[in-house]
């Protein structure tokens, strides 16, 4: 089926699109304000925009396709540009970033599924670990924004438990779309799908934060 570009295109002049991409001046401001108060001013702008602009669409009967799609994919921009910016003025290592976006890398790599089985991932996007990750995500950008090295530090292991829940949860909900055999759909395949993943968290955290790991330990000591 082909897609109408004039169409989609006309969409963008709608208002709740609008309120949508004033996300992009937002961001590129507070790129620019990181050592004014001003960027805590732009910070809120975005949050309201993201929260309002459903709401007007609803509300003046304007919804569309591309609206469904530039909300969540102005969501994700907006979150990869500010952690990019911010996350280096606090005093922690890098890989605490794969904490951050661990979920997001997992729900990218289920692409593939939809040519191969016709998969709807609209379903996965929309279930509760993975807004319980979204929320963690805000409060983590919040304490980068202050900064506050500590709370983030906090929010950022919330934020990989949380993960390993979430990508849990998805393992089970496409497993269970994908397979009739028995055992998935029962405990025993719950069980093998949180076994398998915080397995592989716990190596991938081991991995990339050992240093810290044996410093903390070491302090302790």
């Amino acid at each position: 089926m082909s897609i109408d570009w004039r169409a989609r295109a006309s969409e963008v002049w709608t208002v709740p699109n609008l309120i949508s991409l004033s996300r992009l001046p937002l961001v590129a401001g507070i790129v620019f304000t990181l050592n004014s108060p001003l960027r805590y001013v732009l910070f809120a702008l975005i949050i309201l925009s993201d929260g309002i602009d459903g709401w007007v669409a609803r509300k003046l009967d304007q919804t569309t396709e591309l609206g469904a799609l530039l909300d969540p994919a102005l969501d994700k921009l907006t979150a990869l540009v500010l952690v990019a910016v911010l996350f280096p003025r606090l005093d922690l290592a890098v890989p605490y970033l794969a904490l951050f976006f661990a979920r997001d890398i997992f729900v990218v790599s289920l692409a593939p599924l939809v040519p191969l089985y016709d998969f709807d991932t609209s379903k996965v996007q929309a279930r509760l670990p993975g807004k319980v990750v979204t929320n963690l995500q805000f409060l983590a950008m919040v304490a980068m924004l202050v900064p506050a090295t500590a709370v983030t530090e906090v929010l950022l292991w919330a934020l990989g438990l949380a993960s390993a829940v979430a990508i849990t949860d998805y393992v089970v909900f496409v497993g269970r779309e994908l397979s009739d055999r028995e055992w998935v759909h029962d405990w025993r395949g719950f069980a093998a799908a949180t076994g398998a993943v915080f397995a592989a968290f716990a190596l991938l955290v081991w991995l990339l934060l050992f240093d810290q790991f044996r410093d903390a330990i070491a302090t302790i000591l």
